[in-house]
């Protein structure tokens, strides 16, 4: 990187930024200079067009910024945001600081829906197989719904259009809300996580609708239960007599209650692009062995990455059952949660996305260490996610059955995932067994 080239490039931004049109031509000057010098560098080129594009009034010419941009480093944000701005899928006032975020709303949420049979009264459970709202008492269907969900499908959200918002940022909610029940005219509360819930005194489903100007993300879909209560039972009843190192008696003295059914909030990703790794490879060149500098490139495609988004399971266990199929998601409807309890998401869009990038960067960094350098002896290996490129994102709301076995005295957690039956918790193990348990894993 040359004196003369930086200078040309100080020059040009400081220009750039007095916004005055007067200063536009020299910025003009000297920002295309730099585009034209020889020995400027990549990161030198990409500035000077990001600061061509902002003095640029035609709308033709600050996309061809922008899109030089791209040419460079198609993983650039700003560029990839100006043009989110240019084709309206972003307003620029919508645009926030994430370190200034604006005060989160206290107001109170908007009125819950109540769910019951029209028929009976009796309380509506939706019916994954038939794809509606079933009455659990009369066996009343509510094919209306059913209609309106046939041919649907989930739709993608622009990521780029949607992390510069606050709704990409925040998730806090106000306290708890009240709900009064339209069956009985009771008041009761929900947890501010909560989305949904039973009156506590007539036992009817409510879920609350949340207001558009909360800054709140809506789910998008919502993965239905494919089995009841007792089959979750089943599952975990299975896993314990799978469990290798425990108790010679869990199988036998282990009480499993019914566990209970709850719609899990969780981020999914679509993201693509190209790794870079270097590492030094032990290899003979011209007749020497040594430590020699390799390095390529690593092509990504993840399409819809799992990031949970929430807090109410221990990251080990939830991480274990994350084996859903997201193409059965159905269209989000609160009368899809008419009759499980569903968490409103604890984990903002933006810092799910970090993690999306991180488990991304461990994959590849895994794929390219077993496969391309396997059997190699390496040092000093190092990958870089610069290159990736999250490209959209969906808010999912996926099932889990929640339960805790009871084994002398001592309560422990088990999770099962309520599409494939996967199941994952805590084993009541000693020392040793815990040592060996963890040699296997």
């Amino acid at each position: 990187m040359s004196d003369y080239v930086r200078d040309l490039l100080v020059r040009g931004i400081a220009a750039a930024k007095t916004n005055d049109p007067k200063d536009r031509e020299e910025a003009r000057y000297y920002l295309n200079r730099v585009l034209r010098a020889a020995d400027a560098a990549s990161d030198q080129k990409v500035k000077a067009w990001l600061w061509l594009s902002q003095i640029e009034d035609d709308p033709v010419k600050k996309r061809d910024c922008l899109e030089n941009v791209l040419a460079i480093d198609p993983a650039d944000p700003l560029a990839r945001r100006g043009l989110a701005i240019l084709e309206g899928r972003l307003d620029t006032h919508d645009v926030i600081d994430p370190a200034r975020l604006p005060p989160t709303p206290i107001e109170p949420a908007a009125g819950a829906r109540r769910y019951v049979c029209p028929q009976c009264g009796g309380k509506l459970v939706y019916a994954a197989d038939k794809r509606s709202l079933v009455c659990g008492y009369c066996g009343n269907t509510l094919t209306e719904y059913q209609a309106l969900q046939q041919g649907a499908l989930v739709q993608e959200q622009d990521f780029t259009a949607t992390l510069p918002t606050a709704r990409a940022h925040r998730w806090e909610l106000a306290a708890r809300r009240a709900v009064r029940c339209e069956g009985c005219g009771a008041a009761f509360t929900l947890p501010p996580t909560q989305l949904s819930g039973d009156c506590p005194f007539c036992g009817s489903a409510h879920v609350v609708v949340i207001a558009a100007g909360r800054d709140l993300i809506q789910p998008d879909g919502v993965l239905p239960f494919q089995f009841d209560a007792e089959a979750a039972r089943r599952h975990i009843r299975a896993w314990i007599d799978r469990q290798k190192f425990r108790p010679g008696d869990l199988d036998e003295r282990a009480a499993v209650p019914t566990p209970r059914g709850v719609y899990l909030p969780c981020w999914t990703f679509d993201l693509g692009g190209q790794l870079t790794w270097h590492a030094q490879i032990y290899e003979e060149r011209f007749g020497r062995k040594g430590y020699y500098p390799r390095s390529d490139l690593y092509l990504v495609y993840h399409n819809d990455l799992i990031v949970p988004a929430t807090h109410s399971i221990p990251k080990a266990h939830l991480d274990d059952i994350l084996d859903y199929d997201t193409r059965a998601l159905v269209p989000y409807s609160i009368e899809l949660l008419a009759d499980r309890a569903a968490e409103i998401y604890q984990v903002s869009l933006a810092d799910a996305s970090l993690v999306a990038r991180q488990r991304a960067l461990e994959a590849g960094r895994r794929d390219v260490q077993r496969k391309t350098l396997a059997g190699e002896q390496i040092k000093d290996f190092q990958m870089n996610s610069l290159g990736l490129i999250i490209e959209s994102y969906k808010l999912a709301l996926l099932p889990v059955w929640i339960g805790a076995y009871r084994y002398r005295g001592a309560a422990y957690e088990v999770v099962v995932n309520g599409q494939t039956g996967t199941t994952a918790g805590d084993v009541p193990r000693k020392g040793w067994q815990k040592a060996l348990a963890g040699l296997l894993d």
